[in-house]
């Protein structure tokens, strides 16, 4: 009876011994293929941004001064000192594949514009939760439209806007919202569907 446990013990060995073989070589490999890659993007020679297309923040979109109190002022503000920058959503590339498309020496400046879209992108879901604390729906949803515009990875963004299409009264725009998540593969996508699905389920019941 020992011979058939020691047989099957000995597969398994020899099994796990060829998986950590085949694991240590793909990770060889992957450590070679991107150190191949950081040294092509050291001889990737610095291009020009000024053909880049930037983000322009609509602020004549946006209820400016509507509500004249400390905290949209200073949402307001915020705001529009990133406007007059340049900002760019460069969201899921590596800094190496920053430097392969654009050139090692412009890494610094396009990580500092792309800091700046962040901040704009919570910016943006802070400034429509004061509006919709007003109970400015329609304003809210133009600021959170812009966010999605932009490609905002924010999972609240995505939310807030689903709350304000339900406050409005405008099912069909959540269906519409649940496809354009579909569309994006957001990290946290899983959690914006269950929350859209369950505020059209909140719409049936009314």
């Amino acid at each position: 009876m020992a011979f058939p446990f020691l047989t099957f013990f000995i597969a398994f060995v020899i099994a796990l011994s060829l998986r950590y073989a085949y694991l240590n070589k793909k990770q060889k490999d992957t450590e070679e293929e991107f150190w191949a890659r950081e040294e092509k993007a050291k001889h990737v020679p610095k291009k020009d941004l000024s053909e880049l297309e930037y983000i322009h923040v609509p602020m004549e979109d946006f209820p400016i001064g509507k509500y004249p109190d400390d905290e949209m002022a200073v949402l307001e503000d915020s705001i529009a000192k990133l406007s007059q920058k340049r900002l760019i959503n460069i969201t899921g590339m590596t800094n190496t594949e920053v430097k392969l498309a654009y050139g090692t020496d412009n890494l610094e400046v396009l990580s500092a514009m792309e800091e700046d879209y962040n901040e704009l992108t919570v910016l943006l879901v802070d400034y429509a939760k004061a509006l919709m604390e007003r109970k400015d729906y329609e304003s809210a949803q133009k600021v959170l439209r812009f966010g999605i515009d932009i490609g905002t990875d924010v999972s609240a963004n995505y939310e807030l806007l689903g709350d304000c299409c339900l406050a409005l009264d405008k099912r069909e725009e959540i269906e519409e919202l649940k496809q354009t998540v579909l569309g994006r593969h957001l990290l946290l996508e899983s959690k914006i569907l269950f929350y859209l699905d369950d505020l059209l389920g909140q719409n049936e019941t009314k």
